[in-house]
């Protein structure tokens, strides 16, 4: 029987957080190594694949998108004579190979304080004997002593269509806790992996209680203290801009603050907003440049 590189963990992967840039959704960056392409900010095996083989690419460009120039191709492939095979997979954390033991995990993701609740896009999927492509997403957050706190989960199965469909997957919350970190897993097959399936995947947004957030935006840093706060909270950053504001929005969305932030410093109070997790958004010139959280004692 061969030996297949499971994605079995999928409910056992070990977490690592780091901040990152928010990448681009609808694939249109690509960044040339030479033997392959990878999707600009997203993490793919090709760098592992093409150890084993120059030609073991599980994830490329394609001409055949949705929207845009490209959209992402992923592809389960066979590796070393058909003795292993490999899932396409995308995704905004690292990936982690064991060659010794024929394993690999996926660990991290991006850096984002709120709380998700679904994520939607566009594909088309071609699966061999039965296979369906599978997407997972999660929330979660590093406590001080470096535990993980798994506060959402979700996944869906994409199942066969020659024509651009779009799909969503729900986050189901295990808490009500604020996370720190959010990421996303799509892969070319389920548990069960059979070479040949290919998904193409394009114009990937998230959706939180603010609404829904395209994965790429022009960033700027913004520092904001004290969190939590019963009395007041500042906003900090580098730049003078004008037509910067801020934007403060409840636990159930409703925006109850517009505070200008056309300085480097701003001072909201929150003394009269009741206990809870509040967002905010940092809009410069009517476009999203920061997004967060604080919480209110």
């Amino acid at each position: 029987m061969k030996n297949i590189i499971s994605v079995a963990f999928l409910m056992s992967f070990s977490i690592i957080a780091f901040a990152q840039t928010l990448p681009n959704a609808e694939f249109e960056l690509w960044v040339d190594y030479g033997l392959f392409e990878e999707p600009e900010l997203w993490n793919t095996p090709n760098p592992f694949t093409t150890i084993v083989s120059q030609n073991a690419i599980t994830v490329s460009k394609s001409l055949d998108a949705y929207s845009g120039d490209y959209s992402a191709k992923l592809e389960t492939i066979e590796i070393f004579g058909g003795d292993f095979q490999v899932p396409g997979v995308i995704t905004l954390a690292d990936i982690n190979v064991d060659f010794i033991s024929a394993t690999y995990s996926i660990s991290g993701g991006m850096a984002l304080k709120e709380n998700v609740s679904r994520l939607s896009g566009m594909y088309k999927y071609q699966g061999v004997e039965g296979d369906s492509a599978t997407v997972l997403i999660y929330n979660f957050k590093r406590n001080n002593g470096g535990e993980i706190d798994t506060i959402g989960f979700g996944v869906g199965y994409l199942h066969d269509t020659t024509s651009w469909s779009s799909f969503t997957v729900n986050m189901e919350n295990l808490n009500y806790h604020l996370p720190d970190t959010f990421n996303v897993i799509i892969l070319s097959s389920a548990t069960d992996l059979h070479s040949g399936s290919t998904l193409y995947i394009d114009s990937l947004t998230i959706e939180t209680n603010t609404g829904i957030i395209k994965l790429g935006y022009d960033h700027i840093s913004v520092n904001v203290y004290p969190n939590p706060s019963s009395d007041f909270v500042q906003f900090e950053t580098k730049t003078i801009e004008n037509e910067r504001i801020i934007r403060v929005y409840n636990i159930a969305g409703k925006l109850i603050s517009n505070i200008d932030f056309s300085n480097r410093r701003t001072k909201i109070s929150v003394k009269e907003f009741p206990a809870g997790i509040y967002t905010y958004h940092v809009m410069q010139q009517n476009k999203l440049v920061n997004r967060g959280s604080f919480i209110k004692n």
